[in-house]
């Protein structure tokens, strides 16, 4: 009786960790993501060490729009479908288990959506389908480049930049992005405290 109690005792415990990780991880492939923010590019929206919540709820082509902030797979990584999608989540959550790291990502913001005319000058001025961006975001000059303009943006693709201009590595080198790379797009900051709240 006793050796059952124990057992019964110690199969609760396991199931009260399982249960609320596997329920985690869920929510995590399919409503949000969290993510930190590794780089300069975005500064001043958002700068090294800021925590963001993203949501893959909102990760669809028709629910994006220009001057979202999304979170993307970088080196051109696509998901086809959902054994990708679970595949690239095992292997972050084993890289966050033995310290290694996760798969490279990226934080930037749409500039450009499929069919967009994209024009950057060599004096840093933008144009989308012809008017010239004037955001309050943007933070120095905008060099133009490796890519060559005026640019369509292709179908089911995104033209996205960091706000620092002058330091970002974006589409500017990289090229459009495709929709399948896009994990989820930037709802509110969690971290630091002085900076809780939805993102503009």
């Amino acid at each position: 009786m006793a050796r059952r109690s124990i057992i019964r005792e110690i199969l609760g415990w396991i199931l009260a960790v399982i249960i609320p990780v596997i329920l985690v991880f869920a929510l995590n492939l399919f409503v949000f993501t969290i993510s930190g923010v590794r780089q300069e590019s975005m500064r001043n929206t958002l700068k090294e060490g800021d925590i963001v919540f993203f949501s893959r709820l909102s990760s669809d082509i028709d629910k994006l729009k220009r001057g979202d902030i999304i979170l993307f797979l970088a080196d051109g990584r696509e998901k086809e479908g959902f054994l990708d999608e679970l595949s690239i989540k095992i292997n972050d959550f084993r890289a966050v288990i033995t310290g290694r790291s996760t798969a490279k990502r990226y934080v930037k913001r749409i500039i450009g959506m499929p069919g967009d005319m994209i024009d950057i000058k060599e004096d840093g001025s933008v144009y989308i389908n012809g008017e010239k961006e004037s955001k309050a975001y943007v933070r120095g000059l905008t060099p133009p480049g490796k890519m060559g303009y005026p640019l369509e943006v292709p179908e089911d693709h995104l033209f996205v930049m960091g706000d620092n201009r002058e330091v970002s590595s974006d589409s500017r080198d990289f090229g459009c992005i495709s929709i399948k790379s896009v994990e989820g797009k930037a709802v509110f900051i969690l971290w630091p405290p002085s900076k809780v709240g939805s993102i503009k």
